[in-house]
């Protein structure tokens, strides 16, 4: 079978979406990850400047064949602001799944890339179809660099009493909190390697920053100072966690699983069809990276979204000395690996070693 790899449309999001409804997450709960209604939307959401193309079979099938993107972010990259590109959503029809449409999706990425030009990208750690054609060494395809392991945690919301101490004030955020929040964020972002840059002004109304406004962020003040911030992001109207099914005897255990969670906190799992609740954590920063300054923010999140979402998604490189507070919580983990990929050599030789690593779980 032939293919065209074409750029992407906005004609093409209902076979964009159509593909990604048929590529399931099968275990004792079958989920999907969709992007729902408009994938466009999502995807200027998780790049900046999103490259979206779609592997188009030119025979009698109908459909796409696959689709991918390895659109840019602004990040911080040993102090100095400049695009990265993130490769993602790469979904290959079942039809199609014969290696090489993967084969011509790889030729055509090396043509686009520059030279020297590298990308990150993840692979959840379970998936061990991915992850072995990523140590396969085929020939054509990039090299994949392992960069550290992403702790992803959704942290069980519940009441919880707040005992911040006497100087510290911590507090839902507004319009007159956006250059303080912005200072916070490029003082911590430049120390680290891949934390996003962008104006905070973009919350005001910004295709990156659609449904996001001055007051989705939490701020902590030592006496009049700002130390510490954690946004917040509840991303349902462009990415949706679906539960499909339950293996034999979990559909039995939802009901009693979900009677636990209202009393100690959890993530109640809801009827085949339904999504799950939670509320994406971004731009997490603390003066100093201090394990302490996290702690009382997360506590605070905790309990100030209990009662409306039943978790909260954060994420740390596992190296990150921060990772250990998210540890400390009830909470589901998962883990994925992240990737530098390469044409060109190996990248991270180009990167700062006293820096620690960031991730943007809101926009993976």
């Amino acid at each position: 079978m032939s293919y065209r790899i074409r750029p992407a449309s906005e004609q093409d999001n209902d076979a964009i979406l159509a593909l990604l409804q048929g590529t399931p997450q099968h275990g004792a709960v079958t989920l999907n990850f969709e992007r729902q209604p408009d994938y466009f939307r999502g995807a200027r959401v998780t790049c900046e400047k999103p490259d979206i193309w779609v592997a188009e079979p030119t025979g009698e099938q109908s459909g796409l064949g696959a689709i991918f993107n390895i659109g840019w972010r602004h990040l911080w990259v040993n102090g100095e602001v400049r695009w990265v590109r993130y490769a993602h959503d790469l979904r290959i029809a079942p039809a199609s799944r014969n290696g090489m449409v993967l084969h011509r999706i790889s030729r055509h990425i090396r043509k686009l890339l520059a030279e020297g030009e590298w990308m990150q990208t993840t692979v959840l750690s379970d998936n061990e179809m991915s992850l072995s054609t990523v140590a396969s060494g085929r020939a054509g395809l990039p090299v994949y660099y392992p960069a550290g392991t992403i702790e992803t945690s959704m942290l069980y919301t519940r009441a919880k009493a707040l005992r911040a101490p006497a100087d510290v004030t911590i507090r839902q955020t507004g319009e007159a909190d956006l250059p303080a929040i912005a200072a916070l964020l490029n003082r911590v972002g430049k120390e680290k390697q891949f934390f996003p840059s962008w104006d905070v002004d973009r919350v005001r109304g910004d295709d990156y920053c659609f449904g996001l406004n001055p007051g989705n962020f939490l701020g902590l003040w030592v006496g009049q100072e700002l130390k510490g911030v954690l946004g917040f992001w509840d991303q349902k109207s462009i990415k949706q966690t679906r539960v499909l099914g339950y293996a034999r005897g979990m559909g039995l255990m939802r009901h009693l699983y979900n009677s636990h969670s209202l009393i100690r906190g959890g993530m109640r799992l809801p009827a085949p069809g339904g999504v799950l609740s939670y509320l994406t954590l971004h731009s997490v920063a603390v003066e100093n990276d201090d394990p302490e300054l996290l702690r009382l923010l997360l506590d605070h999140a905790i309990g100030f979204f209990h009662g409306r979402y039943d978790a909260l998604v954060c994420g740390f490189f596992s190296q990150d000395p921060l990772a250990a507070v998210a540890a400390r919580y009830r909470r589901r983990l998962l883990l994925s690996e992240h990737f530098l990929m390469s044409y060109d050599g190996d990248p991270r030789d180009q990167l700062d070693s006293h820096r620690r690593w960031y991730v943007e779980v809101a926009r993976l």
